[in-house]
């Protein structure tokens, strides 16, 4: 049976643990209990095993990690994590491997992390547990604010004292934009230097600069007068602001020299393979190439589309690759890196299913990586360095202009190049993208569409993960025994088994919603439109979404998506509990499995459609003015022809209802008639009808019935 990290495992329902750190080597496992706020423990691997194999315990669904829309956090939570976060990234940075679960290496970091930070034992004690109980992710340490009102605003300071009452009866001073400024002015003066001051004597030194009353002499000295209590802020409330307005870089530069900041907190940039010695899942490189052939459209394949954009990951421990994504969006794209991130740490069952390929979790495996490796293109971007540490991953930058360090993938993307260019068309010839004079244009060849070449792609990765032997150079590069087939997946299986560590996951919903892009969608009466498109699930009609809207008006509500495939949206309660995924409405599942390229194409195409049909739609109404015109004029005429001047107004309007009674006898008669007889018969019976105004018609009524409907019907249908 397989133990991975971040495994939840219940014994009973006052007991749940999950799983931190596996060692196969040496067989014992560390895990931290869900539910008390106690320190990590060690326990026996093959205990562990055995327990579950009897039924004595289980592996339940992850419930505990709290989901979470950056776009949805106040600033506050924000800056609370943040602070949280600099705690523990350190305690972390300070320990290797398991040494951080043993007390003996704990205890000291955790003590050298109280004097850096101003922080209480039992403060720091709190922030690991929570990180570790809650998937050892950035998000876990967020506080639970959602239920507090206000959220994410910043009170402005009145004449009444905010918070909590001072100790001893003092009313306490409220902290406005000029105690702020003061707060800063002395954080510059006392604190960000390399004399290394402590926050308690910052906050003093500041104190007497800005709130004395006065100075008198005693004895030849001047002897300081503050103000009264009521007057000063107090420490805890320079130490809130201190939090909030604190540059972890510009403190640790500032106080104990960049050298320290290099060598403990910048981003790594080493070897690109030196970290992934310990085992799969360790360290993932991520590159992105542009594919060397030209695609059609989906819509129409007579229009030839640019080369598609490349993304793999890969381990490479292993040399498995472990994420892919092709795409038309722009070359290092956000949404394009993202994607394949998602791919590489979920299962591929489902998403290889859409493509037609049946293939297990076994034969193309995932998990959640220590450490990214990347250049200065795909996760260079606030937004993404974001979303990706709030999963617990590291991101490690290459340097610039040094495309060796990620050779390893650079050698994918050519493996794959090799492996699908010969057997399609469209492909860039002798890799030139120029065409001399007299060659034919390999453009014009293209046949495959996204959709095709992205199985093409599949099936490539899949054999080359499964079947491919890796050559003797890098096989040479690689730590494992000699007797372990060169295949990535034997690698792979091998590491998981013999190496220190083991694979980390997390749940899919967890990564969608920290990696997917995030926008605004809008509730409306018809549905939640977003993209010109309209969703809808069971949440939002059991909550009653459409029906308010219709009384109260439109709302916005944040929602992820898939930019590859734009069937589903998603949305997370304001508990950050659960995740809703809402579905195109029926009359518009036609635009399942669309992208929004392909979406945005097809939108174009129908309203180019639309122009060229409004334009015979004017000439052809231009042409029935004409006809109404002629039609009326004709009545006009015959009108006037036949017009009874002998009659008065009065004597016209009064028989209105018997000259419709007879119209409309006479319009039934037409309607029964059949086409041997003629008009002259039509009128004859017409006017018998009229002077017999008793007689029944439930027959011809169901006639009638039965001849306009068969001449409407091809008109209801078409």
């Amino acid at each position: 049976m397989n133990i991975y990290e971040n495994m939840l495992i219940k014994y009973n329902e006052f007991t749940v643990s999950r799983v931190l750190y596996v060692d196969s080597v040496d067989e014992f496992l560390v895990a931290v209990d869900i539910k008390e706020d106690k320190w990590p423990y060690m326990c026996s691997l093959a205990k562990i095993i055995e327990d579950l194999k009897e039924k004595r315990s289980g592996v339940i669904e992850d419930t505990f990690i709290r989901l979470v829309n950056e776009d949805n956090i106040s600033t506050a939570e924000k800056e609370k994590r943040e602070s949280s976060w600099q705690v523990v990234k350190f305690v972390l940075s300070k320990a290797e491997g398991v040494e951080i679960y043993i007390s003996k290496y704990r205890t000291p970091i955790i003590k050298e992390a109280t004097k850096l930070f101003g922080l209480s034992y039992n403060t720091i004690k709190s922030y690991m547990i929570k990180y570790w109980r809650y998937g050892k992710i950035k998000n876990g340490l967020l506080a639970s604010y959602n239920n507090s009102g206000a959220k994410g605003k910043q009170r402005m300071a009145g004449a009444i004292k905010r918070g909590r009452p001072a100790l001893g009866g003092s009313m306490g001073i409220n902290i406005n934009e000029d105690i702020k400024k003061m707060f800063i002015k002395g954080l510059n003066k006392y604190y960000y230097t390399n004399k290394q001051n402590n926050l308690k004597t910052v906050y003093e030194l500041i104190i007497r600069d800005n709130f004395v009353q006065e100075y008198i002499k005693e004895k030849g000295e001047k002897i300081p007068i503050l103000k009264s209590s009521s007057e000063i802020p107090k420490y805890g409330q320079f130490y809130y602001w201190f939090n909030k307005m604190n540059s972890t870089k510009k403190e640790i530069t500032k106080r104990f020299g960049e050298r320290i900041y290099n060598q403990q907190y910048r981003t790594i940039i080493g070897s690109s393979t030196q970290e992934a010695e310990l085992g799969p899942g360790v360290l993932w490189q991520i590159d992105s190439t542009i594919f060397d052939m030209y695609i059609v459209s989906s819509l129409n394949r007579n229009k030839i589309l640019l080369r598609p954009v490349l993304f793999l990951c890969i381990d490479v421990y292993s040399r498995l690759i472990v994420g892919v994504h092709v795409t038309l969006e722009s070359f290092n794209s956000y949404s394009g890196a993202m994607l394949a991130l998602i791919n590489a740490m979920t299962s591929k069952v489902e998403y290889c299913k859409k493509h037609g390929i049946e293939v297990t979790d076994e034969e193309f495996p995932y998990c959640t990586p220590q450490t990214i490796l990347t250049d200065r293109g795909e996760l260079v971007n606030s937004q993404i360095e974001t979303a990706i540490q709030n999963l617990g991953i590291s991101i490690q930058q290459s340097p610039a202009y040094r495309a060796d360090y990620k050779g390893i993938i650079e050698q994918s993307f050519r493996l794959m190049n090799l492996k699908v260019k010969p057997f399609t068309d469209g492909v860039v010839v002798n890799g030139k993208s120029k065409i001399d004079r007299g060659e034919g244009d390999y453009r014009l060849k293209a046949n495959l569409t996204l959709e095709e070449l992205t199985k093409v792609i599949l099936k490539s990765i899949i054999f080359h993960n499964n079947a491919h032997v890796l050559s003797e150079e890098v096989s040479r590069e690689m730590l494992f025994e000699e007797s372990i087939e060169k295949v990535p997946l034997k690698i792979w299986n091998y590491g998981v088994e013999n190496k220190k560590g083991l694979l980390r996951k997390l749940p899919a919903d967890v990564i969608k919603v920290n990696l997917l892009p995030s926008e605004k969608a809008k509730v409306t009466s018809r549905g939640v439109l977003f993209r010109k498109l309209l969703y809808a699930s069971d949440y939002t009609l059991k909550e009653g979404w459409f029906s308010n809207a219709r009384i109260k008006g439109t709302w916005s509500v944040q929602i992820s998506y898939n930019p590859l495939d734009l069937s589903t949206i998603n949305f997370i309660e304001d508990d950050g509990k659960t995740f809703h995924t809402l579905s195109l409405v029926e009359h518009l599942q036609k635009y399942s499995n669309k992208s929004e390229y392909e979406l945005e194409e097809y939108f174009n195409q129908e309203k180019e459609l639309n122009e060229k049909a409004k334009e015979k739609e004017l000439s052809n109404k231009i042409k029935l003015f004409n006809e109404i015109e002629t039609i009326v004029e004709n009545a006009r005429r015959e009108a006037g022809d036949n017009k009874d001047n002998t009659l008065s107004n009065r004597k016209r309007l009064s028989g209105i209802k018997d000259n419709n009674r007879a119209e409309k006898e006479l319009y039934r008669e037409k309607l029964v008639f059949t086409k041997s007889e003629s008009s002259v018969e039509i009128v004859e019976e017409a006017n018998k009808n009229i002077e017999h105004k008793d007689m029944k018609h439930e027959d011809n009524d169901l006639k009638i019935f039965g001849n306009v409907q068969e001449e409407y019907w091809d008109d209801i249908y078409e």
